[in-house]
């Protein structure tokens, strides 16, 4: 061979390794890239988990076994303390009564195997044999016990995490919904939520498994010490591919997260009732099915080379699992063969391997599931962790219940993520009992404003005042008991109708008489309760048609219940109206300003319709880019033609005027 040919030789040859070894690796397979989301170096975070996961090495998993077994303990005394010192106990008993009946085997081998009538023997062996019986009826009634109070446990731990993160998602700052990543951290801890279940339910049958593996090992320790090294050899090729498929399978699973949810996205369009006209109107079947179809295939074939690598894996385990067993057989054979072992202990360690080999198949097998959802429950614990950042911190001056006045001073506010700030040095005044309107174009910082006077943010820079006193410091819960929403797209909660209103003060409506005139004369004030009354049940309608009985309205309708929700709150000190009515036909918005001037508490008010500002507004705001730019009352500002208020009112005015015109004519 020339030396040419020998250099040639090692690229194919390692070439032939790297497919080999590819066959066993689903990475070998590129992460799933999807053409609307943002590349990885945009997007680091929905595969951190991933990368973490792929430098973790074996013994490092083996490792954390115990500390998952003593985390599984842990969650479920959270549940019931007494119900967990009884499930150790059980385990404790199943495992002595394995050990004790394996010990009863030579004692029943050694009677039927003696010399002599086979009637004897059998009588020499009863005594045994009894007790064999006894003790696996006993283990039977302990394994089925334990696996009651497993059921018993399992859902209180479910209400438990699934209480904590559902308390967390409602009670963190809105600025952690906007940080990178939560929403798929979100997915992550959903499924992490329910882990603790499944690793009570691992962790028993390991510790099950477990006692079975000590009785025997103690049984053939007693016969012979050789043999626990090749029981031991046995297991650990099948424990490498558990381990292995599990690290694989959560590595996908996570790589897929944010794919899997915009997957959903795409479904959630075509399968969305709301959608349903935009949806047909626009022809989108084809365009959402081709893209639902691609997402598909990716993840399919991201599937088959991770079904394929597990399965190589485990046929690789098995075939050095078996070749380690008949070595342990080989072993018990030569022990016999000699004459070192008598032949009832020889059974008696035959059945010994049998039932260990068992029980530590078993044993890898739930192994792996306990490791699979540490690993679920690793982003459940590292979600909590994070949401703990963004809790409102601890109020250092009282909530007060009302307000004199309300200043906005020199307020900054940037988005996560944003390059430019969204407010920048605003600066305002809202006075007890006055309406405050605040105008500008699309994307002049409107919304966020009123978000900040509602505390669901915080501004970067400047304050925000009742009275003189920085609400950044008050508790925002109780801040917020005194703030009315209003918003253009309210919540359209799947309740009752009047549940949808009643939610606008829940705390102090109560669910009785009293309640429900409270809830309808908040409804009589936002012109909503003739259509509440024919629906089909009327308030007591359930506002969701996909759910049996229910029913559903336009979104003007929908809009009348927001403002009846807002308006619930008689208490508010400060009322503040998003675009309320945006949907709303010329009359019923008409009628809306005349009562807005009526309400005592303070109401600043966010709409793009100029006759409404001009109608009930006390003074008005002016923002543009993010700045307060001038500010007056309705007359004042029309005295200076060229600011953006004078022009927006002129422009709607003289279109109105217009069409009034050609419709004389």
């Amino acid at each position: 061979m020339t030396a040419e040919a020998t250099v040639e030789a090692v690229p194919l040859r390692r070439g032939r390794i790297a497919r080999i070894r590819a066959l066993f690796n689903p990475e070998a397979v590129p992460v799933t890239e999807i053409a609307d989301l943002a590349s990885d170096d945009l997007n680091r975070a929905w595969i951190s988990g991933y990368e973490q996961l792929s430098v973790t090495g074996f013994w490092s998993i083996a490792r954390r076994l115990p500390a998952l077994l003593a985390a599984a303990l842990r969650l479920a005394a959270g549940a019931s303390r007494p119900r967990v010192v009884w499930l150790l106990v059980l385990q404790v008993i199943a495992g002595i009564c394995q050990a004790v009946s394996l010990f009863a085997t030579t004692g029943a081998l050694g009677a039927l195997i003696a010399s002599g009538p086979t009637p004897d023997k059998i009588s020499a062996a009863l005594p045994s044999l009894v007790l064999i019986g006894a003790l696996l009826a006993i283990q039977a009634g302990a394994v089925g016990v334990g696996q009651l109070l497993v059921g018993q446990l399992a859902p209180v731990m479910d209400a438990q995490a699934l209480g904590r993160l559902q308390q967390l998602c409602t009670t963190v700052e809105a600025v952690a919904f906007d940080s990178a990543g939560w929403m798929d951290a979100e997915v992550r801890a959903e499924r992490g939520a329910v882990s603790p279940r499944y690793l009570l339910q691992a962790t028993v049958r390991v510790m099950r498994n477990a006692a079975g593996i000590i009785a025997a090992g103690i049984v053939l320790a007693t016969i012979d010490p050789v043999l626990l090294p090749l029981l031991a050899l046995t297991i650990a090729p099948k424990l490498w591919a558990q381990v292995r498929s599990a690290r694989q399978g959560y590595a996908v699973w996570v790589r897929q997260v944010e794919g899997k949810r915009r997957q959903n996205q795409i479904a959630q369009l075509g399968q969305s009732v709301s959608y349903a006209p935009e949806v047909r109107a626009l022809g989108l079947s084809e365009y959402l099915g081709v893209r639902y179809r691609k997402l598909a295939v990716l993840f399919a074939r991201e599937a088959a080379a991770l079904a394929r690598a597990t399965s190589l894996s485990a046929m690789a385990g098995d075939a050095a699992s078996a070749i380690a067993m008949l070595g342990a057989y080989a072993a018990l054979v030569e022990l016999l063969y000699a004459g070192w072992l008598p032949l009832a202990l020889g059974g008696t360690a035959f059945f010994a391997i049998g039932r260990t080999q068992s029980a530590l198949l078993s044993l890898v097998s739930y192994g792996n599931d306990l490791y699979a959802e540490g690993l679920y429950l690793d982003g459940f614990e590292e979600f909590c962790t994070n949401a703990q950042q963004y809790l409102p911190k601890p109020a250092t001056v009282p909530t007060p219940t009302g307000f004199t006045e309300i200043t906005v001073e020199d307020v900054c506010f940037t988005y996560t993520g944003a390059t430019r700030p969204a407010v920048e040095h605003a600066t305002l005044t809202i006075k007890a009992g006055r309406v405050v309107a605040l105008v500008g174009e699309n994307g002049a910082a409107k919304t966020t404003l009123t978000k900040l006077l509602g505390r669901l943010y915080l501004p970067d820079s400047g304050r925000i005042c009742w009275d003189g006193i920085d609400t950044a410091h008050m508790d925002p819960d109780e801040l917020r008991s005194h703030i009315a929403l209003v918003a253009q797209d309210g919540m359209r909660a799947p309740f009752t109708a009047a549940e949808n209103i009643r939610i606008g003060a829940w705390s102090t409506t109560p669910q009785d008489e009293t309640g429900r005139a409270a809830i309808t004369t908040a409804a009589h004030k936002a012109g909503a309760h003739t259509f509440i009354k024919a629906l089909p049940h009327g308030y007591d309608t359930l506002m969701d048609r996909s759910l049996t009985s229910g029913s559903n309205v336009s979104g003007g309708q929908w809009q009348r219940l927001g403002i009846a929700r807002g308006l619930l709150k008689t208490t508010a000190a400060l009322i503040l109206a998003d675009e309320p009515t945006a949907h709303l036909d010329a009359e019923a918005e008409l009628a809306f300003a005349a009562h807005l001037k009526t309400l005592p508490a303070a109401v600043v008010l966010v709409t793009h319709r100029m006759n409404i500002v001009a109608a009930c507004a006390d003074h008005i705001y002016v923002l543009e880019d993010g700045t307060v730019t001038t500010h007056g009352t309705h007359t004042q500002l029309l005295a200076h033609p060229d600011n953006w208020y004078a022009r927006a009112f002129r422009l709607q005015q003289d279109s109105f005027n217009a069409l009034a015109s050609e419709s004389a004519d």
